[in-house]
């Protein structure tokens, strides 16, 4: 699948490819390792964490899509070992909440007597669904699309998994981190709007942003980029169905 950005440069229409599905720069071949689960540990990654549990608890709590509708199942995607999981079901303990990434992270996950329902699953290019629920009420990518070889198929595996009321909360790094290089242009905030739109879902939400203090610990990736492109680091999005006709 490609995308296009179509713009009048004031002479004529010029015509861009942002995305091509089926072209790649590289890819995590294993997320979750010793290192990565020892960083989750800092005061920084628990601050972050808070954060976004904050936000999607407001979400929980105040019914964004259907005032009339309440969330009990939630299914985060590429969870890692469960940090952002707990903070949420502190608040929320009776969600059936699911969470799906590597046999590194479930390992951490089990040690830790985590609460939630932890699905080993492959999803570098798509996955399977089997032993999850057939709609979720509310679905987590926490800085996820961007690890993955095709994100197009995620995000329409992810809309089979939703229904109109349900909603899609997403987590995107600043583009100009290291690993957002497989898909720059994707990851430009209009593109990625215009991208889950193709892909039926439409923006009711900007949460906000994660604003890296100065002692916040910088990754390896971003030690070549200037301070002023990692201050903003993430922008939380909320999504939900676009209006389709006879849509259960």
């Amino acid at each position: 699948m490609d995308l296009f950005r179509i713009k009048d440069n004031g002479t004529g229409v010029e015509v861009e490819k942002i995305f091509n599905s089926d072209k790649f720069d590289t890819v995590d071949a294993e997320a979750w390792n010793e290192d990565s689960l020892g960083r989750l540990k800092e005061p920084a990654w628990e601050q972050r964490y808070q954060y976004e549990a904050n936000m999607i608890n407001g979400i929980i709590n105040n019914r964004l899509v259907n005032d009339n509708f309440e969330i009990k199942s939630v299914l985060e995607l590429g969870s890692g070992p469960g940090n952002l999981s707990q903070k949420i079901l502190e608040k929320y303990p009776n969600l059936d909440y699911h969470l799906v990434d590597k046999p590194f992270a479930k390992k951490y996950f089990d040690e830790n007597n985590f609460k939630g329902k932890f699905f080993v699953k492959d999803m570098s290019m798509d996955f399977n669904t089997e032993g999850l629920l057939d709609k979720y009420d509310l679905v987590i990518t926490n800085d996820f699309l961007e690890h993955v070889l095709n994100p197009s198929i995620i995000v329409q595996k992810i809309y089979k998994l939703t229904h109109k009321n349900s909603v899609y909360f997403i987590s995107n790094p600043n583009w100009r981190m290291g690993h957002q290089f497989i898909y720059r242009g994707l990851f430009d905030y209009d593109n990625f709007i215009y991208f889950l739109y193709v892909h039926k879902f439409e923006l009711f939400g900007a949460m906000g942003s994660f604003l890296k203090t100065p002692d916040y610990p910088r990754l390896d990736s971003e030690k070549m980029l200037p301070d002023d492109g990692l201050r903003d680091w993430n922008h939380y999005l909320a999504f939900k169905h676009r209006e389709i006709q006879n849509e259960k």
